[in-house]
């Protein structure tokens, strides 16, 4: 078994100093844990992911209309993806914000 201390590196003591601003801010806990979403990587690929999937049903859309699909079907797909991008924007939107949130006073700083 190994004895040896963590290292110092391991425990991120800006990321903690924020969080514990935040809190004396009054940040809720939900905007918290969704600030700490929007700073790992993997958030700015589910971001990434979101422009490629929305022109990807244009780009089908698109096809419908090259192949002289009618305009009810050509006008459905619009609306199902003005839906759907209204959707995740809004999911995107939320952590955006939880992040404004906990770094407000920071950034006045």
């Amino acid at each position: 078994m190994d004895r040896t201390a963590l290292r110092p590196s391991i425990f991120n003591v800006e990321a903690f100093k924020k969080d514990n601003e935040a809190v004396k801010r009054g940040v809720t806990d939900e905007e918290r844990i969704l600030y700490a979403l929007s700073a790992m990587a993997g958030w700015k690929i589910v971001v990434d992911f979101k422009g490629r999937l929305i022109k990807d049903m244009e780009d089908a859309n698109k096809d419908l209309m090259a192949s002289g699909q009618s305009f009810d079907e050509i006008g459905k797909n619009a609306v199902v993806i003005n839906l759907a991008e209204s959707i995740v924007d809004r999911i995107i939107n939320l952590v955006s914000d939880a992040k404004e949130a906990c770094e407000a006073d920071l950034n006045d700083k």
